[in-house]
């Protein structure tokens, strides 16, 4: 029997907070910038390898897939997150706050128009 470490504790400090900030969000750029914020406190929170400069193209939504993460070969082997994602639920985690931010993301890219209107508001309208 394989040894499975536990994020669950973790997730759930970080949910709420996440959730509110997409609730936020106005733009994808927005979604994307949260979702880079989250995994970037989640990972600090259980791994010490992480290096400090890790920043924004590290940790993105899949766009080519239209589902998912991605996360930089650079934090991939700096911080040895391949063996981490394999032995724990570091990989169902980081899919589910990435299927949060999927659903946001598509929910903005529907309505650019309202997004402009919030981030470009016209005077007197």
């Amino acid at each position: 029997m394989t040894f499975q470490r536990s994020f669950s504790k973790q997730e759930q400090e970080i949910r709420s907070h996440f959730r509110e900030m997409l609730s936020k969000a106005e733009s994808v750029e927005d979604v994307k910038k949260f979702l880079y914020q989250t995994v970037r406190d989640l990972l600090k929170s259980i791994c010490d390898s992480i290096p400090e400069d890790i920043n924004i193209p590290d940790v993105q939504l899949n766009l080519e897939q239209g589902n998912g993460y991605l996360l930089s070969d650079r934090l991939m082997d700096g911080a040895g997150l391949h063996l981490l994602m394999q032995e724990s639920d570091l990989d169902a985690i980081l899919h589910r706050l990435s299927e949060q931010a999927w659903n946001r993301y598509r929910h903005l890219e529907k309505n650019p128009a309202k997004t402009e209107s919030k981030i470009y508001p016209i005077p007197g309208i």
